[in-house]
């Protein structure tokens, strides 16, 4: 069960380079996951603001000579081992793959990080475990429909496995970690 959204661990993933302000964050988050992941203004002072409370980050006002001053966050020793524990960790909701999972790519990707295909195992072992118990279900369901949908379910597995191993593992291990 996840502890958090989704989007304060983005929000963290964010700030592994370093410090930023609201609006960097913002813009970095369009341009490297906004074909993924919106996330509006207001969502991100409030997240920002809640992610400070649990000290998972911490922030500066930088006085500015010209402009209002700016409030700088970074991320605490304790808001980095949250973030690198929810990058390992798979995904256990086929629904959450297409966001969620995506984002933990990009981060293994753009981040000097080992794990990634540690990760893609782990997820690829999960979607076989479900594969399997909808496939035992399949079998006992008398209802054509029904059947019909747990055939797609199971085929759509099969498609995530395969997608996992021809084209994610690739994109995590490219640049970083082989093992």
């Amino acid at each position: 069960m996840k502890t958090r959204v989704a989007t304060e661990y983005i929000l963290m993933g964010s700030l592994m380079k370093g410090p930023m302000h609201g609006y960097e964050i913002l813009q970095f988050l369009d341009s490297s996951l906004g074909s993924t992941w919106r996330l509006s203004t207001s969502q991100l002072y409030v997240l920002l603001k809640r992610l400070e409370e649990k000290d998972l980050l911490t922030s500066v006002v930088e006085i500015q000579n010209t402009r209002p001053p700016k409030r700088v966050f970074s991320l605490t020793p304790s808001g980095k081992k949250t973030f690198l524990k929810w990058l390992q960790s798979p995904t256990l909701h086929v629904r959450d793959l297409r966001i969620e999972f995506l984002a933990k790519l990009f981060f293994f990707h753009r981040h000097p990080l080992k794990g990634g295909s540690k990760l893609i195992k782990a997820q690829a072992e999960i979607l076989e475990q479900l594969r399997k118990k909808i496939q035992e279900r399949q079998k006992r369901e008398k209802d054509p429909h029904h059947k019909l949908v747990l055939g797609f379910k199971t085929t759509t597995l099969e498609a995530w496995r395969k997608w996992l191993f021809d084209h994610a593992e690739p994109f995590v291990t490219r640049r970083h970690d082989r093992a």
